[in-house]
């Protein structure tokens, strides 16, 4: 049950990275050139490296989110394997049946 905090906890820090678009950035990076605290090239800079961390965040979320994702499948996938087994086994069965009853 953790996982499913840790999950949550991923995506909810993933897409709020990814709402800074890169027009917010520019948004906040020409205000911050405006008041003098950057220059035009640091802001650039700036906004670069908020999109690539946005593109970052992003790239590790869907890692987790498949890492999730498969894990849980995992869990039901054998159960559904020993069902087919079990299953695949009384066709053979009743097909052997209806052979016999057949054949005489």
């Amino acid at each position: 049950m953790a996982t499913n905090g840790i999950l949550k906890k991923t995506i909810l820090a993933g897409l709020g990275v990814y709402s800074l678009t890169r027009e917010k950035a520019q948004e906040i990076m020409t205000d911050l050139v405006k008041r003098g605290e950057l220059s035009k090239d640091e802001g650039s800079k700036f906004v670069k490296a908020l999109v690539d961390k946005a593109d970052e965040e992003i790239a590790f979320l869907k890692k987790m989110v498949d890492k999730q994702v498969n894990q849980a499948i995992s869990k039901f996938r054998p159960s559904y394997e020993e069902e087919f087994k079990k299953l695949q086994q009384k066709i053979d069965k009743l097909t052997k049946e209806i052979e016999k009853l057949s054949s005489k």
